[in-house]
């Protein structure tokens, strides 16, 4: 629950009561259960900047259909972009003016149109989202795709096949897709442009199988290749719009593809009697093939799943079905039928019973088997069906495979434990969902829907909430009854016997649409599910299952028909409002004073001036929506008593202003604290701010010392709002100078004293106005970069500091090993008390660390902007970097295992963050401990001279090596045996011995020392494993590296870190038991432990207490 009030003094609902207690909802949003992306709180900065990631690379650098269903053109529907739906016009482009693309222009417009408003980034492949002008949000997510991005732009979906290289492909899909273009000389095809459009996709098949097997379909789904084979040879196919039809396959059989968004389906048509006597029959053979997915096989369902590497559901074939051409196919009386194309009048592409078992249809669910070893899915056919005297030729056999991107499924009781998942091997092309008894087959049928939940919705309050669904056919005009249910989940294995809780009758509805075009025609129906759209928003659901049954499943009048898929697909709508975003301490402002930043070392203080606080709101629904932001000032020290808790009205862009506050009103020698919430024109209240802290924004009221004062430079820019500011000059070529300026009147400033980042070594007297310009400086390091100031009147009194923040943009040279931020000096990675990843800045020399000021690890928004992981993300992670894990752009990444036990590697973005949703798993290879089992890893860049990270790790009492890293394995893992490891940690491998061979540093931990074990080079240059592994193997040992003090109790974190002292040694980097972080410089014969120097340190105010990671 979002706690907009103090929670410590119910009396004062309005108050924050101290930023230090108000926040307790956060806390408990810390404590649950939920993944990272719903918990994510607004990060402490504004991280907009991440958008401009891309620019940073400053080097060079399901199954979703394998086989799928029996199908014909779908006859449903089809509604253009102009289309009304039962009132839901489509909102047209304004011409007379820029098109609106963010939530807040289309907010904008929409408001001074009165019209809705398409906002276009909100666009993905099954929703659209459009400003309206209320201020609320509409939403529209289909149950298929409906779009696909093609050349970096969305596209209607358009599966008209074309001729390309290899075969032929559909123009506007979401995943490649590529049907053979046949490997025998026959009939040309028809119909299909020879314009080279794409490139096909390559995957080698097997070479034992040369000569026997056919590549049928090239397919690829979530980053996943598959191949789908014939057993013999196949002709050229013709082409009809979306489908390949490849006569005569065997003598009197065809087989036909239609392509579809993220997948395909697939018919074999045995087209008479003697050909159902074909020995293929016998055993209809399909091989699926893929290098990263693995086939499972549920013998009861007769279900084959494709699987990825974490067990994740890629693809499925439910269970295979065949029925034959007996029953008429049931459409709307009225409605014609549609004609063939010239090309194919002549095909088995005008056969009716490719529209999929009717009424009165002779069908059976088949047998299958599958061998894992070769990959071939065996089709059992029912000969008693091809043999059957009343069975009605063609008929129609169809195994079928298909991905998870379209999530329906029809239950069926006449085959109870048969899957008909995405609606395959029951309909025509998957596209009818049913409901209802039909009499003339004795089945009885239920549809689930499930459709993807936006993330924009998490937290949103629900104002109305709509299923639509285009009803296609009924048994008569007469009204009968339908309801609409809240269910459980589905998967491909989901069956009459094993169909999810029917949870909550949501809605119903009556009527006859469908049975004749002029008095009760195909028509869209609505039915609310308010109550389930806001429980999926609340409980932050992916997903929002809804199912479809007969009132009274014993009576044929019941049965109905509705379209399933493409345009005419069923959606939901939800028109919503979603509660405003926390101020961020970069938006909070003090004039005279300074930006907010409460994880400063000092209170900033004010002299006597009046006070202007200035804050700057947004609101994910347009910042137009905001209605007030909520001031409050308090005494530090009693948050129950404001000086000031007023509600400002924001202008336009979100930014409200109070008239200044008198100095009178504030007590000197107080220090105060002020926070602030948003509001928004429906009442919904943000937490306050800033945000990704529970510490509050200060000041100090000093009526004698100066106050704070103020710097501008135009060399380096601030960052502003969103943090997006770079210089431009990159770091080692920019230079430029500051300009001070008094934060009041009167003060008489006489200097300056100012630095960068660390303390005020330097000085700048003032002019006789109270300014002073600095010499030409130059920034310590690339990224953000700080500079403190501090004014001093001529009594020596002596204001409190100006921080000015500001980004160097880093030179375009490949990171240094260990360097996050391309200033060429390695960083450092932490993982503090609270779970968050921590990312410290390092300048040359000995100069102490400097936290980042961007989150390290963020994900991105439905607004496009990144937000900070939530606390805990990194409870019980180990992290390492060294090396450009991924995607071999020049970049150090971060590799981490992680508490699910998983090991992963993240890719930097070049600014010492990451997007965590980028993540990829990493596998190890057989014979290798289990992930979970490793107690440390250190990442230490390619030791075998195959140009790949690698990576030592230790596993109870073993040490491991891991190497041959291809993006998403290691290829081999040595286990250096020959010594017990168990009371020995590592530390860093690097040359310590100035011959070019890596050596190797350990803590030995009973003995309190630090072991340098110098290593061996290969006759190829490359580091000898087995040099590092003993003792007896090495080159040699020193015991006494560090003597003694580095037991785990002492020094519970010990590290290796890169040479920052410029004098090639690396150096080990300590997290004492006292939270202090000190650097011991490397040497060979030993640390330099005469002249280490601190990077964190409890007496000048900081401290790692509690922190449980450092890589």
């Amino acid at each position: 629950m979002r706690v907009a009030g103090n929670p410590r003094a119910a009396q004062h609902p309005g108050a924050p009561g101290g930023k230090e207690v108000m926040d307790a909802s956060k806390a408990a949003e810390k404590a649950s259960s939920t993944p990272p992306e719903a918990q994510a709180n607004p990060p402490e900065q504004p991280m907009a900047l991440r958008n401009l990631r891309s620019s940073r690379k400053r080097r060079s650098a399901g199954l979703a259909a394998l086989l799928a269903v029996a199908v014909a053109i779908p006859t449903g529907l089809h509604l253009n972009a102009t289309l009304s739906q039962d009132g839901f016009p489509q909102a047209k482009p304004n011409t007379a003016r820029k098109a609106p693309v963010t939530t807040d222009e289309a907010v904008r417009e929409a408001r001074r149109t009165g019209k809705d408003i398409e906002v276009p980034d909100q666009r993905t492949a099954t929703s659209t989202t459009w400003a309206r002008p209320d201020g609320l949000l509409r939403t529209r997510t289909y149950g298929d795709t409906i779009r696909a991005k093609v050349g970096g732009e969305w596209k209607p979906i358009d599966t008209t096949l074309e001729r390309v290289n290899g075969g032929y492909a559909p123009k506007a899909v979401n995943d490649p897709l590529l049907f053979s273009h046949g490997t025998t000389a026959g009939k040309s095809a028809s119909r299909a442009s020879r314009a080279l459009a794409r490139p096909a996709l390559l995957l080698d098949s097997p070479s034992e199988d040369a000569g026997i097997w056919s590549e049928l379909v090239r397919f690829t789904t979530d980053g996943h290749d598959i191949v789908v084979s014939w057993p013999g040879p196949l002709p050229a196919p013709v082409i009809d719009g979306p489908r390949a039809l490849y006569e005569e396959v065997r003598p009197g059989i065809d087989l036909l593809l239609t392509a579809r968004d993220s997948g395909f389906s697939h018919v074999l048509i045995v087209k008479n009697r003697e050909a159902a006597s074909d020995p293929v029959l016998n055993g209809l053979d399909y091989r699926l093939t893929s290098p990263t997915l693995t086939f499972t096989f549920d013998a009861k369902t007769r279900v084959v799943s494709a699987r990825d590497n974490s067990g994740q559901e890629v693809a499925a074939a439910p269970s295979p079905y065949m029925w034959d051409s007996a029953g008429p196919v049931k459409k709307t009386i009225g409605e014609s039928a549609p004609s063939p194309e010239a090309a194919v009048e002549d095909t088995s592409l005008t056969e009716d019973g490719l529209a999929g078992p009717q009424p009165g249809t002779h069908d059976a669910p088949l047998g299958a088997t599958f061998n894992q070893d070769t990959g071939v899915l065996a089709i059992t056919v029912a000969d008693k069906l091809l043999a059957d005297a009343d069975t009605v030729y063609p008929v129609f056999i169809d195994p079928s495979l298909k991905g998870r991107k379209q999530n329906w499924t029809l239950l069926y009781e006449k085959y109870r434990t048969s899957s008909f998942y995405n609606g395959q091997n029951f309909n025509d092309g998957s596209n009818d969902a049913r409901v209802g008894y039909e009499s003339d087959s004795g089945g009885l049928s239920r549809s689930i829907f499930t459709f993807e939940y936006p993330s924009a919705l998490r937290g949103a309050t629900v104002k109305t909430a709509t299923f639509r669904a285009l009803q296609t056919y009924a048994w008569g005009c007469a009204s009968r009854q339908y309801n609409l249910y809240l269910t459980g989940a589905i998967s491909s294995t989901t069956t009459w016997d094993t169909q999810p809780a029917w949870i909550r009758q949501l809605s119903s509805q009556t009527n006859g649409h469908g049975y004749r075009s002029d008095t009760c025609p195909d028509k869209w129906i609505a039915m609310d599910i308010r109550s389930a759209a806001q429980e999926a928003s609340n409980g932050k659901w992916a997903s929002l299952p809804l199912g479809l049954r007969a009132a009274n499943e014993g009576e044929a009048s019941y049965w109905k028909k509705f379209l399933a898929n493409g345009e005419s697909a069923p959606y939901i709508e939800m028109v919503y409002n979603r509660p405003p975003n926390e101020p961020t301490a970069s938006a909070m402002k003090m004039s005279p004073g300074v930006t907010c930043d409460p994880n400063a070392g000092y209170v900033p203080s004010v002299g006597k001036s009046d006070l202007t606080f200035i804050v700057t709101g947004s609101d994910p629904d347009g910042a137009t929506n905001l209605k007030y932001i909520n001031l409050y000032v308090w005494p530090t020290n009693d948050p129950d008593h404001p000086v000031v808790n007023q509600n400002l009205t924001p202008d336009s862009y979100g930014t409200a202003k109070n008239t200044p506050y008198p100095w009178s009103m504030f007590t000197n020698g107080t220090t105060y604290s002020w926070a602030a919430r948003t509001i928004d024109d429906d009442g919904a209240t943000s937490l306050w701010g800033p945000a990704g802290t529970t510490k509050p924004c200060k000041f100090k009221v000093d009526n004698t010392a100066p106050t704070s004062p103020n710097a501008t430079s135009t060399a380096f820019p601030p960052p502003g709002s969103e943090y997006d500011v770079w210089s431009t000059k990159r770091y080692g070529e920019v230079t430029g100078t500051f300009t001070f300026t008094p934060g009041g009147t009167g003060e008489g400033v006489a200097k300056y004293q100012y630095s960068f980042n660390t303390a005020f070594d330097q000085t700048v007297t003032a002019t006789a106005d109270g300014s002073a310009v600095t010499p030409v400086l130059r920034p310590p390091h690339a990224g953000p970069n700080v500079l403190y100031v501090r004014a001093v009147d001529a009594s020596g009194n002596i204001s409190s500091p100006f921080q000015y923040v500001f980004y160097v943009s880093p030179p375009k040279v490949l990171d240094h090993p260990g360097d996050v931020t391309g200033d060429g000096i390695p960083d450092l990675y932490s993982v503090n008390e609270d779970g968050v990843l921590e990312l410290y800045a390092k300048s040359p020399g000995k100069d102490r660390f400097h936290r980042w000021l961007m989150a390290a690890a963020y994900t991105i928004g439905d607004d496009g902007k990144a937000v900070q992981v939530p606390d805990g993300y990194w409870t019980n992670a180990l992290i390492t970097h060294n090396g450009d894990w991924l995607p071999g752009d020049g970049i150090q990444d971060l590799v981490a295992r992680m508490a699910d036990g998983k090991l992963y590697t993240y890719e930097a973005d070049g600014y010492g963050g990451f997007d965590v949703n980028k993540r990829r798993e990493v596998i190890l290879p057989a014979g290798a401990p289990a992930p979970a089992s490793l107690r440390q890893i250190v990442a230490v860049g390619d030791v075998t001279g195959d140009g790949r990270p690698d990576m030592l790790a230790l596993a109870s009492g073993n040490l491991w090596a891991f190497t041959g890293y291809t993006g998403a394995t290691f290829t081999k893992a040595t286990h250096l045996t020959g010594e017990d490891w168990t009371d020995r940690d590592l530390v860093q491998l690097g040359d310590l011995g100035a011959d070019s061979a890596l050596d190797l540093v350990f803590r030995a931990n009973t003995a309190g020392q630090l072991q340098l074990r110098y290593g061996k080079n290969t006759a190829t240059g490359a580091l000898d494993l087995a040099s590092i592994g003993t003792r007896t193997a090495s080159g040699g040992q020193l015991d006494t590296y560090g003597a003694s003090g580095w037991s785990r109790a002492a020094a519970p974190i010990v590290t290796g870190f890169q040479d920052i002292t410029s004098d090639g040694n690396p150096e080990v980097v300590v997290l004492l038991a006292n939270g202090d972080v000190r650097v011991n410089p490397g040497h060979a014969s030993g640390l330099v432990a005469t002249t280490p120097f601190y990077l964190v340190r409890s007496t000048i105010g900081t401290t790692w207490s509690g922190y449980s990671a450092i890589g």
